[in-house]
């Protein structure tokens, strides 16, 4: 079993935005509870090749915002599609040409996306295949008014880091409700409009909220292994980002939320979480899906314990992730045994299943080898940690083992 109570690190989808508005900012930020992940250690050393100061601490940075200037030509993303999108939108229209680049699985994944708004404001790209390398040029951003096609918050940041450039009025209708750190925060920082344009903050403090992606695989732990009984303590509660809680609890999970307040114009709270035997299958909305986008290949491993059936459609988004996560789920999990039934933007699951011991893939996909090393975890009751998948981890959770480990009991 698991048992105890821990404290997250912050929020990978907060940490990229937080630094780079401190990047924005005039004067010092201190931002505590930064994510350790290398998606962030991405956004953070694009911005130090930009002339940022970013100084890392203990309990988290030291941003010194000022005027951008480029040292560098070519800006390597890794594996981090947040870092890709949000620097599109952000360094040219700050004065910065450059090319974007990326790992292999990053430079397949598609860019028109942004691409093609940023070029109605007047962002100067250029890329032959509408994927990684991009190249940029500095660019003054014209105004835009865009309605979301797909429900990507990565894109609406974009835009509205461009537009928090440009002179006039710009507007962006988000009618899927994706995720609203960004708002958040430039609130936070003293932003009244609900149109956006030119915004240059002062120098402030944040705390980042633990990571409530990285807490789905260990409520998903306790939920499945017998006895178990944890706390996550100061952990995102935002309304955008909870779809998995609330399909949980619909599930029959033994979830308890507590001490729910507001921090930094963001909610946090305390999640208690108990072994669960009897989960009930359950059909997904297409708003459960967007809202729970990341969360979907750890959903997929508790629906296999779910008695009766469990649908997830409209997930063709999964498709086009750091691997196609659908055919990553189908894959791990007919290895192990489990009745699970592919469609083209989705699955379907019949439960309850057992599933067995076997060799499972990660497919170069940090989310995909978290949820079957917690399959593994649940089945053998050990955490063997390849050097290979422990780096892999690290993109979003470096501290998943070790947390793993504290808990078990």
């Amino acid at each position: 079993m698991i048992k105890g109570t821990i404290e997250l690190k912050g929020d990978k989808s907060i940490s990229h935005r937080v630094l780079i508005l401190a990047s924005l900012s005039k004067g010092k930020s201190i931002i505590k509870n930064l994510s350790n992940g290398k998606d962030v250690e991405r956004t953070i050393n694009i911005l130090k090749n930009c002339g940022i100061v970013i100084k890392r601490t203990k309990k988290g940075a030291c941003v010194e915002g000022k005027q951008l200037f480029s040292t560098k030509k070519r800006f390597y993303c890794g594996n981090s599609g947040s870092t890709a999108r949000f620097m599109l939108g952000y360094l040219p229209s700050q004065g910065i040409s450059g090319i974007l680049y990326g790992d292999r699985s990053l430079s397949k994944r598609p860019m028109n996306r942004v691409i093609e708004p940023l070029k109605k404001m007047n962002i100067k790209l250029n890329s032959n295949t509408s994927t990684l390398p991009i190249s940029f040029q500095a660019s003054t951003p014209t105004a835009y008014h865009h309605e979301l096609t797909i429900p990507s918050a990565q894109v609406k940041t974009a835009l509205i880091l461009t537009s928090l450039a440009c002179n006039q009025k710009c507007s962006i209708k988000d009618k899927f409700n994706t995720r609203d750190h960004t708002e958040r925060l430039i609130k936070y920082l003293g932003y009244k409009s609900n149109h956006y344009s030119k915004f240059i903050p002062k120098g402030f403090n944040y705390k980042v909220a633990g990571d409530i992606s990285n807490a789905a695989f260990i409520i998903s732990a306790a939920l499945l292994i017998p006895r178990s009984d944890i706390i996550i303590k100061g952990v995102l509660y935002n309304k955008t980002r909870i779809g998995y809680i609330k399909v949980l609890k619909k599930m029959g999970a033994n979830i308890t939320i507590s001490n729910t307040e507001e921090r930094y114009n963001e909610i946090i709270c305390n999640i208690h979480v108990k072994h669960t035997p009897c989960l009930e299958g359950v059909t997904l909305s297409t708003d459960d899906v967007t809202a729970m986008i990341d969360e979907i290949p750890i959903f997929s491993l508790v629906a296999s314990y779910a008695k009766g059936v469990t649908k997830v459609s409209n997930a063709q988004e999964l498709r086009y992730k750091e691997s196609d996560r659908i055919k990553a789920i189908i894959y791990n999990l007919k290895k192990g045994n489990i009745n699970i039934i592919e469609k083209d933007d989705g699955f379907i699951i019949k439960g309850p299943n057992i599933l067995y011991n076997t060799s499972f893939k990660h497919f170069q996909d940090h989310r995909i080898a978290m949820t079957f090393e917690v399959a593994k975890f649940i089945l053998t009751k050990k955490l063997d940690i390849n050097p290979k998948t422990d780096s892999l981890v690290g993109t979003s959770f470096p501290e998943f083992y070790k947390i793993l480990r504290a808990l078990n009991v």
